[in-house]
């Protein structure tokens, strides 16, 4: 049927010294030309449905996505002390997705997003950075970070947020996020950045949502030496069904503007 997605698993090199085979799901919608695509980068927990209802929406409007499994390969378990140690540690596995996709025939290599959700969304925003990109031999054209302890960048070695590459930016937060304690986190580290790179990037500030609030079914606190602004403690990640049907559609409607 003319539209149906493929779903398969896939695997792919990291451009890591010591490369790791990553594995991934990738969902291809029926088009006859090459797609834009979309990586998204789970969180602490590892791979989610959360991922899922993104790469749900998204390839029903025509895009290619592919949700690789960052810890398998490592043999973590996820959470605080199942993850890896810093979040650059994922930036080769992050390249080495916009690779495996820019080699596919099915993909448009210059239309190539990312979006990340907390320690994926970190990993998203760093990406944004020419420091990495020139590193890596890559670009992403645009970048869309959900929650991902604004906080930290500028703050915290390694979460440096600053020289970003010419390409579309939104950063999306829960205004009771736990990590950050303050609703304009994402608007205020975004109002931080120089012009031009200021103009290529915006928030969107979820009223009455916690962290992870689009993940289904999740009502948890969880202990995180990051939340509170690394104050550490007890983070809440409870799930806004209305909040999460809205972030679907925006994420569309982002990547659909920023990859035409």
């Amino acid at each position: 049927m003319r539209g149906f997605p493929s779903r398969s698993y896939v695997a792919f090199a990291s451009l890591h010294e010591r490369p790791l085979t990553i594995a991934a799901r990738l969902m291809t919608p029926s088009r006859e030309r090459p797609a834009p695509a979309v990586v998204l980068l789970h969180g602490s927990a590892g791979p989610s449905t959360r991922e899922g209802g993104y790469a749900e929406a998204l390839h029903a409007a025509g895009f290619v996505t592919l949700e690789p499994d960052l810890w398998s390969a490592r043999g973590l378990t996820g959470g605080d002390a199942g993850r890896p140690k810093t979040i650059p540690e994922i930036l080769p596995d992050v390249f080495g997705a916009h690779g495996f996709l820019a080699r596919r025939r099915d993909v448009d290599p210059r239309r190539i997003g990312v979006a990340g959700f907390s320690f994926g969304g970190v990993a998203a925003m760093l990406a944004a950075t020419k420091a990495y990109g020139e590193r890596f031999g890559a670009q992403f054209a645009a970048f869309m970070p959900f929650y991902p302890a604004c906080w930290t960048y500028n703050v915290m070695p390694g979460h440096e947020w600053r020289d970003l590459v010419d390409a579309p930016l939104l950063l999306v937060t829960g205004a009771l996020d736990d990590y950050d304690d303050d609703p304009q986190a994402g608007p205020k580290l975004v109002a931080s950045l120089p012009a031009p790179e200021g103009a290529r990037a915006c928030t969107k500030v979820f009223e009455d949502c916690h962290h992870g609030f689009d993940m289904p079914g999740i009502d948890i606190a969880v202990p995180d030496p990051l939340a509170h602004r690394g104050q550490g403690g007890q983070a809440r990640m409870r799930h806004h069904a209305k909040a999460t049907a809205e972030a679907h559609r925006l994420c569309v409607e982002f990547f659909k503007k920023a990859l035409d």
